[in-house]
């Protein structure tokens, strides 16, 4: 990378004469375009329609439920559409308010947005239903390679679930404006009911009020995930808002240059060097700050720079990272924090960032790190998802967010602010800053990374049973065969549901406000002769997508898949690996790491998936520090070339050989901190054993 002198510049506040100009034309294109498109298109009843009112192609007299989630919002309502539609909140189905070119609406946080009607049995005859949504056009509605994401709608409640398509988000929304979207899904008759999905009474209504769906929502919108943004929700039956080549049509994206091949900028106070970054310095905005020399531990001291107003900002110099114009994007603002023991307890996190081109504000919505006062220098790291770079009151420079302190402000000695690039950029889905952590704390030693339960031989390491309800409805009880009966956990036969969930205790793993982490994941379950088919395998887990906290349906492929029972009538472990994934778990306090779940032997047979589990084990592989790498679940692979063995592992061990299995073993190789290793022996002997030796567990 590039690399220029230090520079701590003044903030300059106005637009240059150049920039103004492009802008102002740019705006007057967009107005004449809207204004064009706002006369012609709504005499001829199709798109694109103005996002100020509803499309003029409603049928006034048609039953509809609705929510106009902008309270700013001014429309012209029929008097028969009833304004009682609310979102569901929690789980994976989580939002926030956000302005977006000045109107206001929800953003998808987590996998689904889910509907809530209390009028839902007014769809108990209604064939099709149409779902009328006003959305801003942002890349998450689109795939990486541009086609439009696959959208289905869950219907029913537990136990009696369908997920009809509602087909691909249509082409052309992703403009930096407010689109009105029609989707069509169907209301199928549930055939162990005899009633339609959306508006069956005969179900018993569960606690919390369900509104005839599941998790407190009607119709749950699935597929599209994160940054699916909302201003209006119609609900109505087919052809209630005319049809969707009238309403899926959309004003085009304004001309923007691509994103550079580039994805970080940084400055070095310390080094006195920068790749295209300075700290703000503007008392106007307080944004003051001073440098300091010989800051940090006696054997480490550093030049670094602290904050004197609370605040601090950024600014990127040359549009190195892009234009305002270009796509927001999920930020990873990476700083080097000396973690004073006299500020233990004070906290720092971002603070406000550009939503659009326009300059609307959104709030960093994660959570603060707290310094614990180690003494040391930290690599510490926030993810902002949905970041402009139109930067708070940076102009003429871009940025990122801003940085806020709660008590005590540490010195900073280098800032890093890194863009995660999507679609054909060559960067796309790298992390920028890779070396910097949510919580540095996992590359020390004093968070654990093995917990086991396994009653039949006595061990619970900080696992345990999980907590019966809902859809994962457990017993634990004596299973196996008669000659090796073990305590184990199931599925509770006669409740219909196929889940079962183990808790960590005691933090095992560390907070839950850490980095996602890939887990090893190995479970014994007995083998039954009467469930031949039966599978069993992860399903849903928890994990920081764009730094917030979001349940995952299952694990992606290829680590989806399941262990098929053959009926052995044995004892069986099989072995799962789960990448990114946290502690905050699913269902289950106060920590877990991915819900288990089995399918029926035989569909008709609610209890041929009851599955025995009677033990499992949890190996956190670390990405840094002195337990880098480590897998206890890991096989030790061998392979040969012209008769001469390679032995392979991962993580930091010591590799002992033997020349018989029983022993003694001897040290032959020990590696610290490297992720993959290998040995080839010196002398090729007729046989010889391994094994790995690992470093003292750590306390925690």
């Amino acid at each position: 990378m590039k690399c220029v002198r230090l520079t701590l510049r003044k903030h300059v506040k106005s637009l240059t004469k150049i920039t103004r100009a492009v802008m102002g034309t740019h705006r007057l294109w967009m107005a004449a375009a809207f204004w064009v498109l706002a006369v012609v298109p709504t005499q001829a009843q199709t798109g694109p329609f103005s996002a100020s009112d509803w499309p003029p192609t409603i049928d006034t007299n048609a039953t509809v439920d609705f929510v106009l989630i902008d309270p700013n919002a001014v429309f012209t309502t029929p008097a028969g559409w009833n304004p009682v539609v609310t979102l569901a909140n929690g789980g994976d189905q989580t939002y926030i308010g956000i302005t977006l070119n000045g109107l206001f609406g929800d953003q998808a946080t987590s996998d689904n947005l889910n509907f809530a009607d209390p009028n839902y049995t007014a769809f108990a005859n209604v064939s099709v239903i149409d779902i009328l949504l006003q959305v801003y056009g942002n890349g998450s509605l689109y795939n990486a390679n541009g086609t439009g994401k696959n959208v289905g709608f869950l219907e029913g409640q537990l136990g009696f679930l369908t997920t009809p398509s509602a087909g691909t988000v249509p082409p052309g929304a992703n403009n930096a404006a407010w689109n009105w979207m029609l989707l069509s899904v169907t209301n199928p008759i549930d055939p162990a009911t005899t009633f339609r999905y959306v508006g069956d009474t005969s179900y018993p209504q569960q606690t919390g009020g369900q509104f005839g769906g599941v998790n407190s929502g009607t119709l749950r919108l699935e597929g599209i995930g994160a940054g699916l943004t909302v201003r209006a929700v119609a609900l109505g039956p087919q052809g209630a808002f005319g049809t969707s080549n009238q309403v899926n049509l959309f004003v085009p994206p304004p001309f923007c240059p691509a994103e550079p091949q580039v994805n970080l900028t940084y400055v070095d106070i310390n080094q006195g060097v920068s790749n295209f970054l300075t700290v703000i310095d503007d008392a106007s905005q307080s944004y003051t700050f001073i440098v300091q020399s010989g800051v940090g531990p006696a054997d480490d001291l550093r030049t670094a720079v602290q904050s004197t107003s609370g605040l601090m900002n950024f600014g990127i110099l040359s549009n190195y990272l892009g234009l305002p114009c270009n796509s927001p994007r999920t930020v990873k603002l990476g700083l080097e924090v000396y973690d004073d023991p006299s500020l233990a307890g004070s906290q720092l996190k971002p603070g406000q960032y550009a939503t659009d081109a326009q300059g609307d504000l959104g709030t960093y919505g994660g959570s603060a790190y707290t310094l614990t006062g180690t003494g040391k220098w930290l690599k510490l790291a926030f993810l902002i998802s949905g970041v402009d770079l139109e930067g708070v009151g940076t102009a003429p420079l871009t940025g990122g967010p801003t940085l806020t302190f709660i008590g005590g402000i540490p010195f900073i000695d280098r800032i890093e602010l890194g863009f995660f690039r999507a679609g054909t950029n060559a960067l796309a889905g790298q992390d920028p800053a890779p070396d910097y952590f949510m919580n540095p704390l996992i590359c020390a030693t004093n968070y654990g990374y093995f917990a086991e339960w396994d009653p039949h031989n006595g061990i619970t390491n900080n696992v345990d049973v999980g907590t019966s309800g809902g859809d994962q409805n457990m017993v634990v009880q004596m299973a196996g065969p008669t000659n090796d009966q073990r305590l184990a956990e199931a599925p509770a036969p006669g409740s219909g549901y196929l889940n079962i969930q183990f808790a960590l205790l005691n933090n095992v793993f560390g907070p839950n406000l850490q980095d996602n982490a890939n887990i090893a994941i190995q479970l014994t379950y007995y083998d039954d002769p009467n469930l031949v088919g039966a599978t069993i395998g992860l399903n849903a887990y928890d994990s920081y997508v764009n730094g917030i906290a979001t349940i995952i349906g299952g694990p992606p492929a290829p680590y989806n898949a399941r262990v098929t029972l053959k009926g052995t009538g044995q004892w069986v472990d099989a072995s799962f690996f789960l990448p990114n994934a946290n502690f905050i778990g699913v269902n289950q306090l106060p920590q877990s790491v991915a819900r288990i779940t089995t399918s029926r032997a035989v569909s008709t047979n609610a209890d041929s998936g009851v599955v025995f589990v009677s033990r499992i084990r949890y190996d956190v592989i670390r990405p840094c520090g002195p337990y880098q790498g480590i897998n206890m679940l890991q096989s030790i692979g061998i392979q040969q070339t012209n008769q001469v063995p390679k032995v392979t592992w991962t993580g930091t061990a010591t590799l002992q050989s033997a020349p018989v299995v029983v022993g003694p073993y001897t040290n032959i190789l020990s590696v610290t901190n490297v992720v993959t290793n290998s040995y080839a022996p010196p002398a090729i002997k007729p046989w010889q054993f391994f094994r790995l030796q690992y470093p003292p567990y750590p306390s925690f």
